[in-house]
């Protein structure tokens, strides 16, 4: 029995697009990380500031906006479920939903948040360092923080009580675009 030659191209051609597809399909399973993994840890820098924390990933699933997350292993969260929609890097003055700027995060983003009532000096300070390289970096209140300023990146938090401007920039430089996906912005 002959085989056609159209079954030796076809067959081959199959073959190749159901791998294609499995190989895709189980690269691209970061969405539903699980502890363990090792992804399970932010990416490694030569040198960390000092006092900087560094939590396990707990995922970096998307949940429908307005909902909550939760299972979160830092204050302010530094990974986990979040919202689609990132917040615009820059200055606020007021605060967002830490489910929109975990997507920040996601995407490399540094976010610095300070309570509310923190002094104006302190805040105008913080908005200029912002100002001067707002790259990728998200200010914005939280009064939920447990100290006065907190410094996040995606897995990493560094609590100050007290405006220390050179950790802020070397934080900045240091693990920024440092997240799980690279965006130009």
């Amino acid at each position: 029995m002959k085989v056609p030659i159209l079954a030796w191209f076809l067959i081959p051609t199959f073959i190749l697009v159901g791998a294609g597809v499995w190989f895709l399909s189980k690269s691209q399973g970061t969405e539903g990380m699980k502890e363990g993994t090792e992804d399970a840890r932010p990416v490694a820098v030569s040198k960390s500031v000092e006092g900087t924390v560094e939590y396990d990933i707990v995922g970096r699933n998307h949940i429908a906006g307005g909902t909550a997350g939760s299972g979160y292993k830092s204050n302010p969260p530094s990974s986990g479920p979040h919202w689609s929609n990132p917040a615009k890097n820059g200055v606020y003055d007021s605060s967002l939903p830490d489910e929109q700027l975990i997507h920040n995060l996601e995407h490399g983003h540094i976010w610095i948040s300070y309570k509310s009532d923190v002094s104006d000096e302190v805040k105008n300070k913080l908005k200029e360092i912002v100002g001067e390289d707002d790259w990728k970096v998200v200010l914005a209140p939280r009064d939920k923080n447990e100290t006065i300023i907190a410094l996040v990146g995606w897995g990493r938090v560094l609590k100050l009580d007290q405006l220390d401007e050179n950790k802020v920039k070397d934080f900045i430089r240091t693990y920024r675009n440092r997240g799980p996906e690279n965006t130009p912005s």
